[in-house]
């Protein structure tokens, strides 16, 4: 391994780099196997890595795209952003959808200032496995965070994501419904509300919810609660008004007899 392939690695781990560089490192089996090979700069993978047949067949089939060359057990972990690393590293590419793209989507979900790495990368998974778009407001954890990429399971390349501020958002959403998450006493039942048509839903940090930008011009939903909590994860009331977008849709399409 040469060192400025190891200098450049390590330098991925900041946030400044990444963004600086527009690469990311992506480690173990499934993760690697989801990114299009197009996108793979050089990579690295151990001898035991190779032990398992699925490994080894993925490593030949990357040899076609990219440099990767065996390193070390050891020499994997000084580099690696994983405790227990699986055998393999990739450096590659970052691809950001435009709006355009999103906008392409019937359902758009957004993010607006959720911070935790691991929400975004669980509502990025949740929003692929619904077909959404999905947006990132300022704010919001940044999307090539090792633990977001982590978290997406490798939704992240089955779907399309793009950044954007506040004002570039509502621009770009002007021919759709904008609904917020949020309680207040103007909001509506989530399920009560037709999402059938094309529409944004805006999902707030479990902090200072959904902000005043935004708030001023969509329609508020909430999720009703009978038990004695304050309020849910922001990845499980993701999770919850999605399949309800799918299952309105389910229900006009294909109407009981």
């Amino acid at each position: 391994m040469s060192n400025a392939q190891l200098k450049l690695v390590r330098k991925l781990s900041q946030k400044k780099f990444r963004h600086e560089l527009k690469l990311f490192v992506a480690e173990g089996l499934r993760l690697c196997e989801e990114i299009p090979p197009a996108l793979i700069e050089f990579g690295f993978f151990t001898r035991e890595f190779l032990s398992d047949t699925r490994a080894a067949t993925l490593v030949e089939r990357l040899k076609n795209f990219a440099p990767l060359e065996e390193i070390s057990p050891s020499s994997l972990e000084k580099i690696s952003d994983t405790q227990t690393p699986q055998g393999i590293l990739l450096v590659a590419r970052q691809k950001i959808s435009t709006l355009d793209e999103v906008n392409a989507k019937r359902i758009v979900a957004v993010l607006d200032g959720v911070q935790d790495p691991g929400n975004v990368g669980t509502i990025l998974r949740t929003a692929a496995a619904f077909d959404c778009g999905l947006i990132l407001l300022d704010g919001s954890a940044e999307l090539f965070n090792p633990k977001v990429i982590r978290s997406t399971m490798g939704a992240i390349f089955r779907l399309p994501v793009a950044t954007s501020t506040h004002e570039e958002f509502l621009s770009a959403m002007r021919s759709r419904e904008i609904l917020a998450a949020a309680v207040d006493s103007s909001a509506e039942i989530y399920f009560r509300h037709d999402l059938t048509k094309s529409v944004a839903i805006v999902f707030g940090s479990e902090a200072s919810g959904v902000s005043k930008t935004i708030l001023d011009v969509a329609r508020k939903i909430f999720i009703p609660m009978c038990g004695h909590v304050e309020s849910l994860n922001v990845a499980v009331s993701a999770a919850i008004i999605l399949s309800e977008v799918t299952r309105q849709h389910v229900d006009k399409k294909f109407p009981a007899c």
